[in-house]
């Protein structure tokens, strides 16, 4: 071992318990090691006179996070990287950072505690990138002093290479593999691998009679159809209401130009809240059954990137969604604002006079924020629907 180099042993397992600040679960390496090539979750505690390290894997996720431990055993930052498959003419997939995410703690502060100096930098496969920080984080200090994004997947035990340790832990370390534990008695992993956000009850909401409960009550659903909407070049936008919706990037599923019915699925809510809310609209391409439900995406979107409960949405800042074709939308650009005092319905339509063309408005839920936007494929993978969810039954579940 070269002067520098710090000592570190290699232990897998089910997880890290902060409480105890101990290993949970040990597991033989080749136990790991099968997980791996399967894609199941695991995890590795690089360990020498203290933990060092923590490592999250689940290839099914493809996700592996990198926690660096400090003297007292808090978790004070954090790498999140997502599996790439290879390019074109290379052998090896590829890992890309998704963020990284440092605390400076004081020497009593909790882990994770709110009011110390946090940064997180945020990273997307093109190389673009943001920081946000806060309590006095100095400015454009990297959170763990990352910036390459994206390398070649190293083989299973590199843990060095995968966890960039020489950069996260500032300096090199030469690991060794812990004997395997006498006994390895099954338990429950700590963590769970992030998942982006999933659609629920898309099929429900548009049925006839459709139900729901949540934890206040009763919900009834109403389908309500609205006008067609006209998608000339077959390139659907959505996005708020304003001049500039036409700088929004279409969604990739292109669907034959003609006119296409849009229907609301209207929530009734009982008990002591009375209220109406729109809580999706469905724009119908084809009659042919839904058999998945994918994201529309944009150019550049990549799902692979979307951390837990996130989604590619669209931004809502009127309280409605301008559904729009791509070739139109820019003919609104002097004229949309004058309509707003008119946009009051659940549902309205907004003639473009010379193309004959419109676009469409629908109440987004409970108001302004980013919503997804969903792709009902048919059985030949074509798109039957796109369903803009304002994710108002999202935690509601259907009365059988």
């Amino acid at each position: 071992m070269t002067e520098g180099t710090a000592a570190g042993e290699i232990v897998y397992c089910e997880g890290w318990d902060p409480a105890t600040q101990s290993v949970v679960g040990p597991l033989p390496a080749e136990v790991a090691r099968g997980r791996d090539a399967a894609g199941e979750q695991y995890a590795v505690l690089i360990t020498g006179d203290r933990p060092l390290a923590l490592f999250e894997v689940c290839w099914a996720a493809h996700h592996v996070a990198v926690w660096r431990l400090d003297e007292r055993g808090r978790r004070d930052g954090v790498l999140r990287l997502r599996r790439l498959p290879a390019l074109d003419g290379e052998r090896t997939d590829r890992l890309a950072l998704l963020s990284a995410e440092e605390w400076r703690y004081t020497e009593d502060s909790a882990e994770f505690d709110e009011s110390v100096p946090h940064a997180t930098a945020e990273h997307t496969t093109d190389g673009d990138g943001s920081i946000g920080s806060r309590n006095g984080w100095p400015v454009d200090a990297m959170p763990l002093g990352i910036t390459r994004r994206i390398r070649p997947l190293p083989a299973f035990g590199e843990w060095a290479r995968l966890g960039r340790l020489a950069e996260v832990l500032g300096g090199p370390v030469a690991l060794t593999t812990a004997a395997d534990p006498a006994v390895a008695e099954p338990v429950a992993a700590p963590w769970r691998p992030p998942e982006p956000l999933r659609p629920r009850w898309l099929d429900e909401m548009f049925r006839p009679g459709a139900r729901f409960t949540d934890d206040e009550g009763l919900i009834e659903v109403e389908q309500r159809p609205g006008p067609e909407l006209w998608l000339p070049s077959g390139r659907l936008i959505a996005a708020d209401p304003n001049p500039w919706m036409h700088e929004i990037e279409p969604y990739v599923d292109t669907v034959e130009p003609g006119k296409y019915p849009v229907t609301v699925a209207v929530a009734h809510f009982g008990g002591g809240r009375p209220d109406t809310r729109v809580a999706a609209g469905k724009i119908v391409i084809s009659e042919a059954p839904v058999v998945s439900w994918e994201p529309a995406l944009r150019t550049g979107d990549d799902p692979l990137m979307l951390g837990d409960g996130e989604f590619f949405g669209f931004a809502v800042d009127a309280g409605c969604v301008a559904l729009v074709d791509a070739e139109i939308a820019e003919s609104y650009e002097d004229t949309i604002e004058d309509h707003y005092d008119n946009l009051t319905e659940l549902v309205n339509e907004v003639p473009e006079p010379e193309s004959g063309a419109n676009l469409i408005t629908v109440s987004s839920g409970w108001g302004d924020g980013a919503y997804p936007m969903w792709a009902g494929r048919a059985a030949d993978s074509s798109v039957s629907c796109f369903v803009a969810d304002f994710l108002v039954l999202h935690r509601a579940e259907p009365v059988r």
